[in-house]
């Protein structure tokens, strides 16, 4: 099993041991947690090994995934990048966080440790989220983390943070 671990006040971020997808599986077919990202996702048995292979152990160097855990060492959701552009050092960010677990600053402390290790460890230079229109909640809350609206139209909202502001806003914070 892979022990990399990122760790802030009440969260620490870890790659997932193989057996841990049981959790990841669990949590993309909570319909309550997946509501705003389109609905839930079966993870199917026969899915689990490539996407651990390409997303987690070893990653293909395009992509980034931990779960997130609170200080009771419970998973309470995951966080990651997705699609690194090593030309343009972009990314695509996700992260969700169960609904029962909602509210209680995971997902704002999950997000700053994951972007101060993208852009100051990985190299990073700018990442984006890309939002369903609808999903008014998810949108501010990146806009509140300081990341800037981009475009939207009738189905998607494009938000994107870059490695200045991060630093700018968050160095102290985090010890970026």
């Amino acid at each position: 099993m892979n022990q990399f671990t990122l760790r802030g006040k009440n969260v620490s971020l870890r790659k997932p041991s193989y057996e841990e997808l049981e959790y990841v599986k669990w949590l993309w077919a909570d319909e309550e947690t997946m509501k705003a990202t389109g609905g839930p996702i079966n993870f199917r048995e026969e899915d689990k090994k490539r996407w651990y292979e390409i997303m987690v152990s070893p990653s293909n160097g395009k992509h980034f995934y931990c779960l997130i855990f609170n200080k009771e060492n419970k998973p309470v959701g995951e966080v990651s990048f997705h699609k690194y552009d090593k030309i343009a050092k972009t990314a695509e960010f996700n992260i969700k966080i169960a609904n029962p677990e909602r509210g209680k600053g995971y997902a704002s402390e999950a997000t700053k440790l994951l972007l101060d290790y993208y852009f100051n460890v990985w190299n990073g230079e700018i990442m984006r989220d890309s939002i369903a229109i609808d999903n008014t909640v998810g949108q501010k809350a990146l806009l509140n983390l300081g990341f800037e609206k981009v475009y939207s139209d009738e189905k998607v909202f494009l938000a994107a943070m870059t490695k200045e502001k991060f630093n700018r806003r968050y160095k102290k914070e985090v010890g970026a």
